[in-house]
């Protein structure tokens, strides 16, 4: 590993793949991404699996895609949409967040993605430091680990007093997310989040809470949801897999760093509490790659509308989002 280190220090990699299946992803990962030359180098995970719990657990240490071992044909996809120009300072103009986080791994990477999103970021790994800051006017956004403090609606009313207007996101256990959710309840823009989901997904609550009524105009809110997708431009005989980051009741968001250029796409996934599989045909609406985007609102990938497919498997994917919706409700 210090070999590996060391020759990152010397030379300027376009990217870093990282197997998965022989090494200590998150120890790589975190000493990868300590270095501030190295914060935004894209890194790519191989994998045996193409599934949910391989890319969850890939972008919780900070892989940007997931590569089936051996897949020649899906690395170079991958390989040629990365930018070759070192990328330029990040923009700081969404003001300042503090990450209280004491956990290393998630604090850097929490601290990757808000930097690319054009946040300027303070941490605390205490309970005292976390109050302390967290009373401070100038922070714009706060991301509180919930197993930080034992109190969390004193803290944020203590902090609202002193002058903090910010918006609060608190990361907290699944199991917990209910009661977190009724203990801080009635507080303007702070909201809990599944703490063991993508990093990324910090970012989208935290656009959507600032996003306020014009979130509210959209035709149907969209939702976090994450499981794989295989995806292809239409007529193309062989599929790349990607993870889906939000949904619509009409189209959806899905991370990858091979996004399709044609503009027709066919999918196939399982819409939410389903097992079933549907093939869905869409229109390829909008896509980012990899780089540094102040105002992004989500990871390297691509956006599409849903225009066609069976009866039956349009009708699962309706009855998945208004499922999940309805629970939010």
């Amino acid at each position: 590993m210090t070999l590996a280190m060391q020759w990152l220090d010397e030379h300027q990699p376009v990217a870093m793949l990282i197997d998965t299946r022989s090494v200590d992803p998150q120890s790589v990962a975190i000493q990868v991404r300590a270095a501030a030359l190295r914060a935004r180098l894209p890194v790519l995970a191989l994998s045996d699996e193409l599934g949910d719990l391989s890319f969850a657990d890939a972008f919780s240490w900070g892989a940007d895609d997931v590569v089936r071992a051996g897949s020649e044909r899906a690395l170079t996809a991958r390989l040629r949409r990365l930018p070759r120009a070192e990328p330029g300072e990040p923009w700081n103009g969404r003001g300042l967040a503090l990450v209280a986080e004491p956990d290393p791994v998630r604090r850097v990477v929490l601290a990757r993605v808000l930097r690319n999103a054009g946040y300027t970021i303070t941490f605390a790994v205490e309970a005292r430091d976390t109050e302390e800051f967290a009373g401070r006017p100038e922070f714009t956004l706060v991301v509180l680990n919930g197993e930080l403090c034992s109190d969390l609606r004193a803290i944020v009313e203590s902090a609202r007093q002193k002058g903090n207007q910010a918006t609060w996101i608190v990361a907290c256990a699944p199991r917990k997310l209910r009661e977190c959710r009724n203990e801080l309840n009635g507080l303007e823009r702070v909201t809990p989040v599944d703490g063991f989901a993508p990093p990324e997904n910090i970012l989208f609550v935290a656009n959507e809470l600032n996003a306020g009524a014009r979130a509210n105009l959209r035709e149907t809110p969209r939702l976090l949801y994450g499981t794989t997708c295989a995806f292809r431009p239409a007529g193309r005989a062989e599929d790349e897999v990607g993870y889906t980051y939000n949904i619509s009741a009409s189209g959806m968001y899905l991370r990858t760093l091979a996004p399709p250029e044609e503009e027709v796409v066919w999918l196939e996934l399982c819409p939410p509490r389903s097992e079933r599989r549907v093939r869905l045909v869409a229109h390829l609406a909008w896509q980012r790659s990899l780089g540094t985007e102040g105002t992004a609102t989500a990871p390297p990938g691509f956006g599409v509308r849903i225009v066609d497919g069976a009866r039956a498997d349009l009708e699962a994917w309706q009855a998945g989002y208004k499922a999940v919706a309805g629970e939010l409700n």
